[in-house]
Order: C-alpha cells, then structure tokens, then sequence
C-alpha cells in the first residue's frame, strides 16, 4: 500500500511539474521539447552545487563522492525509464515522462548536495 501511495505521489508530482513547465506548450512534442530544457536547467544547477562541493572536500572524500554521484546518475536514469514505460509506454507521452522525473529527482539531489555543502562550511 506504502507504495502506491509513493507512486501516486511522484507522478502527480511529475504531472504537476509537466503542467506547471509546459503552460505554454501547444503540442505534445512541445511539452517534451520544454520537459527536456527544464532536466537540463536543473542538471546545469546540479552541476554547479556539484563542483563547489568537490572543490571544498579532500582527494578520497572527491573520490567517494565521485563514485557516489555516478551510482545516483544510473538510479535516476533507470528510474526515469521505469516511470516513462510504465506510465506512457512507447507513447509520445513517455519523453514528457522520462524527463519530467529525471528533472524532478535531480532537483531532489541539488537540494541533498547543498545542505552536505552547508553543513562541510560550518
């Protein structure tokens, strides 16, 4: 039960974020185009907090954190696909999907990596 409600949650979540990005949008093909802008806003802004937080950690914490964000990439990514299939397979829907939870969850990861960032400043 625990999970349904989980996946209820993320996809009106995901519905919320296809809604709110995608005012504008006339076309299906135009909600995927902005879905993919708006994961790459968000991969942009997690980038940044990425690099200012290597910058700040010594060599085998870099080296831990490094291998730690690509396992974390590969969870989004495979997660990202199974909503994407399971929500909308092979359908034009199922980009508006794949990058709507992609773009969600690293916005999620952002926010992780800036509160270890503010907690390493102090």
């Amino acid at each position: 039960m625990k999970n349904i409600i989980t996946r209820l949650a993320l996809c009106t979540a995901i519905a919320l974020v296809a809604i709110q990005s995608n005012a504008n949008a006339q076309s299906q093909q135009e909600m995927n185009r902005q879905a993919a802008r708006d994961f790459d806003a968000a991969d942009s802004a997690l980038n940044r907090v990425y690099k200012q937080l290597t910058d700040k950690l010594d060599k085998e914490s870099q080296s831990k954190l490094k291998a730690v964000q690509r396992a974390w990439v590969q969870f989004r990514d495979a997660e990202a696909q199974f909503e994407a299939d399971l929500e909308a397979r092979g359908g034009t829907m199922a980009p508006l999907i794949y990058n709507g939870t992609r773009a969600s969850l690293t916005k999620t990861r952002t926010k992780e990596l800036q509160l270890v960032l503010k907690d390493y400043g102090r």
